[in-house]
């Protein structure tokens, strides 16, 4: 695994909190998107922790940049602010999960073991918001469907040709 934050200090209590897990070993560290990307070429971790707030091109650049190498890295963003366009934003960019910094070190590590096996992650808060965007982008594509179905299917209807 891979630890990319620009606080040393962060970085550091992650690794020590991680080692206590014999099955989740850090293998790089990174204060920055470059050297995320970088770190991530060079070591091939299973899973990048990834902070979207770095110096630099940022996590969210290093995130689409580490899943184009195409190393099957997954990547999972650490956020201190959640916000609902970083989430989306993310896994838009090929993130494979969303966890906070302030949670429980037992959600962290389901979700680094949950992401090392393919699936996605999504904190309680992430998966309750990222439901609702589906549910209103469907509601909306049904809503402008109806409106055409109505402008569509009403022309002509009952008229009489002149």
């Amino acid at each position: 695994m891979l630890l990319a934050d620009d606080h040393v200090v962060f970085r550091a209590a992650v690794r020590a909190l991680l080692k206590k897990r014999r099955d989740l070993v850090v293998v790089g560290e990174a204060g920055t998107g470059d050297e995320a990307v970088a770190s991530a070429a060079a070591t091939r971790p299973d899973v990048v922790l990834m902070d979207l707030a770095m110096p630099g091109s940022g996590g969210l650049e290093a995130t689409r940049r580490i899943v184009a190498l195409g190393i099957g890295a997954k990547v999972l963003v650490l956020t201190g602010l959640p916000q609902e366009k970083q989430l989306l934003d993310a896994l838009e960019a090929g993130a494979s999960g969303f966890v906070e910094k302030a949670g429980p070190v037992e959600e962290l590590t389901r979700a680094i073991r949950t992401v090392t096996q393919g699936q996605l992650f999504l904190g309680a808060d992430a998966a309750k918001f990222v439901v609702l965007q589906r549910y209103l982008r469907d509601r909306r594509r049904g809503d402008e469907r109806q409106a055409r179905g109505t402008t569509e299917g009403g022309r002509g209807q009952g008229a009489t040709p002149a």
